[in-house]
């Protein structure tokens, strides 16, 4: 549960950071590259909290299969997934501008790319559904679960311990 709300906070938090220096020191990112790094950065916090969850679960127990260490990952994985999903809806919310925002600065980035008109249209309709809160939600949802459930099972192999 601790690890979902630092990441929570982290991903939030370090979005709207570089966002608002982009905007204030005119930064040339785009902001869906912000996102993506924040998602990246996420990853490491992910896997710390379900190591740790893991080696609890050893210390209660005296062990840990390779299918309670899955278990357990995956059950760390939800929360985080849950967490994140609700914490975008919210920001989707109490941020009605977050989607025109994205869709905004994609589009100055398919300008600086020579994409026609047409184009523009086309990829901003993308864009704008990209950042729907639906697609927020489910993004968070699926991605969170299944980077969790590949972690789960490689950190279960190397934290796994027999009696």
């Amino acid at each position: 549960m601790v690890t979902a709300v630092i990441s929570a906070v982290f991903l939030f938090g370090s979005f709207t950071l570089c966002t608002w220096l982009k905007e204030k020191y005119g930064w040339q990112i785009e902001v869906g590259t912000i996102r993506g790094i924040g998602g990246l950065l996420s990853i490491p916090i992910q896997g710390i909290g379900i190591y740790i969850a893991m080696q609890d679960v050893k210390k209660q127990t005296g062990m840990l299969s390779y299918g309670q260490a899955i278990k357990t990952g995956l059950t760390v994985a939800v929360t985080i997934a849950v967490i994140l999903a609700v914490s975008s809806l919210l920001y989707c919310i109490l941020d009605p501008g977050y989607a025109a925002y994205m869709v905004k600065d994609a589009q100055k980035a398919m300008i600086a790319n020579g994409e026609s008109a047409q184009q523009i249209k086309e990829h901003s309709a993308l864009v704008a559904q990209e950042f729907s809160p639906g697609m927020q939600v489910m993004q968070a949802l699926v991605g969170q679960f299944f980077t969790g459930a590949i972690m789960s099972l490689i950190i279960g192999i190397f934290a796994k311990k027999s009696r």
